[in-house]
């Protein structure tokens, strides 16, 4: 942890000025050491600063453990902090002993400020209710933090609650770095025993944490925390939240999904839910009253080649795999043929003889043993698909005229 840093002693500059003390070429692109460390590195869940050091474009910033090389032992200061050295990505070479304007992309910074910030309120907030731990914490396109005991949903919105509230008081949000004897008697949250400066977050008196991101100088700049969802993971949970400017885009997003159900379904928004009902309900009734049509079809078709007792190849119009499936069935049990095979073209705007039609395919005998078969009918009809001995189902991309080819040649 590197005390002097700006985003430690001035945690809002935006723009600074830096002396390059080396710049080495890593395959497409170059690790330049500066002498002064505004660029926040990737470190403890936060994402790096990105932005730019004069006209080279900066990707990445990662902080390097400096080690004896005789001993391979990590080197540290006299007030036992371990020794780094900041590394800064970018996209093209910049001179040694040079000094460049750097400028960091604070709309990227402020994102990860906010999420972050947010991050220790429902941390601490948990910690403080429940006891639990936060043993993960991740920022991508949506925030995780896993935490060590189980939480419901239901608790998780009280959490939110209390949150929100804390943003809305807009209290300072303090950075403290104790001596040793105020350390031991301060009681703060901690991932793991820590050596020498130690830097402590105090989130408006939502969060004591030992930590070394960057957050917001006031809880009124987090914004709204929202949580997402909870899931069980490793024997606690996850949590996924959103906070500032995240939040409000996953909510505008929902939003807009919202009004067109509505409009989709000529309900209002607050009816939504008694309207996908009532189109659930109508469609499972509509698939009951398909079935017994099919179960009729299935029948008559059924009575037609009953006495048919070589390889039945079957075409069907519409079916879906479960229709096509209960057709083979039907076939299987009342017709004396001895493999029935049952197709559906997934795509019914392309001709039944093209060679690229795409077929849905389930074979199925009382007898004989079509998976022993599944390999050799998927390579003459370019399928794929298998199953059990007595029925394997599948796709194929061929002709018609294929399909019955194949089924003549393995199974007559």
């Amino acid at each position: 942890m590197e005390k002097e840093s700006l985003y430690y002693q001035i945690p809002y500059v935006k723009e600074f000025d830096a002396k390059v003390l080396s710049c080495v070429k890593s395959e497409d692109k170059y690790l330049v050491e500066l002498d002064a460390h505004g660029f926040y590195p990737e470190g403890g869940g936060q994402p790096a600063d990105k932005g730019a050091i004069g006209d080279a474009v900066l990707s990445d910033v990662q902080e390097v453990t400096l080690k004896d090389p005789s001993t391979g032992e990590k080197l540290t200061d006299d007030r036992g902090n371990i020794k780094v050295k900041i590394l800064h990505t970018v996209d093209r070479p910049l001179t040694e002993g040079e000094t460049f304007h750097c400028v960091i992309d604070w709309e990227n910074r402020m994102r990860n400020s906010r999420n972050h910030s947010g991050e220790h309120i429902v941390s601490g907030l948990v910690h403080k209710h429940f006891g639990y731990n936060n043993v993960g914490f991740h920022m991508s396109d949506v925030m995780t933090i896993d935490f060590d005991g189980t939480l419901t949903f239901e608790q998780l919105m009280e959490i939110e609650k209390e949150a929100n509230a804390v943003v809305l008081s807009n209290v300072p949000v303090n950075t403290l770095w104790p001596i040793p004897e105020e350390l031991e008697k301060t009681d703060f949250r901690s991932k793991k025993e820590l050596k020498g400066d130690v830097r402590l977050v105090d989130l408006g008196g939502a969060d004591l944490c030992a930590c070394c991101g960057t957050h917001v100088m006031t809880t009124g700049e987090i914004g709204a925390i929202k949580i997402l969802s909870v899931l069980g993971h490793k024997g606690g949970v996850r949590v996924e939240l959103f906070c500032g400017n995240d939040a409000l885009s996953d909510y505008r997003k929902k939003h807009e999904q919202l009004l067109q159900l509505s409009h989709m379904l000529s309900v209002s928004i607050d009816e939504l839910v008694e309207g996908v009902q009532l189109v659930l309900d109508q469609s499972r009734q509509k698939d009951w009253r398909i079935g017994a049509i099919n179960q009729r079809y299935y029948e008559m078709k059924a009575e037609t080649l009953k006495d048919f007792d070589g390889v039945l190849t079957d075409i069907e119009e519409g079916m879906n795999n479960v229709e096509l499936r209960k057709c083979c069935d039907h076939f299987m049990k009342h017709t004396a043929s001895k493999v029935v095979g049952v197709f559906g073209r997934k795509d019914d705007s392309i001709d039944a003889q093209d060679d690229n039609c795409q077929w849905n395919y389930v074979i199925g005998s009382a007898n004989v043993d079509v998976r022993s078969k599944a390999k050799d009918f998927n390579v003459l009809t370019n399928g794929r698909g298998g199953g059990q001995k007595e029925m394997i189902q599948g796709s194929a991309t061929c002709s018609e005229s294929i399909l019955h080819k194949s089924m003549e040649e393995l199974f007559s």
